[in-house]
């Protein structure tokens, strides 16, 4: 019986690790398609943008139609930084045990800082011996 215990808890021990390295599989694989999916609608988008510019480059345009074109000529081209800039609020997003670590991280960081680096400015007591 105690054999059996023992092989039924080293089981159970077995399948919650195998559980926990799936779960995280399924959260990295969430957080890199989030990833592509920022590039891909930034990289699209820019490059749509500059192929109307190129078709378009010989055209006769007004002022305004000018100042358009580079207001959508620059959007686009911050759009397509987003998917690189913004990888860590995308994993904060999707992977709870990502945000979950990151809390806990804050916390003992605010901890340390309130015990050990904030220090109060308070002053001893001097003691004055006259000499008569």
């Amino acid at each position: 019986m105690i054999v059996f215990a023992a092989l039924a808890y080293a089981n159970i021990k077995y399948l919650h690790q195998r559980q926990m390295r799936t779960q995280v599989q399924q959260q990295l694989t969430q957080m890199v398609s989030a990833q592509a999916f920022f590039v891909l609608i930034g990289t699209i988008a820019y490059t749509t943008q500059t192929i109307y510019n190129l078709l378009t480059m010989s055209t006769q345009k007004s002022t305004l139609r000018q100042a358009e074109e580079n207001v959508a000529l620059t959007i686009t081209g911050v759009l397509s930084y987003i998917g690189y800039v913004f990888n860590f609020y995308i994993y904060m997003v999707v992977s709870p045990s990502l945000r979950k670590q990151f809390k806990q991280l804050i916390k003992n960081f605010l901890h340390y800082l309130t015990c050990h680096i904030i220090v109060t400015n308070r002053t001893a007591p001097v003691h004055i011996i006259h000499n008569n």
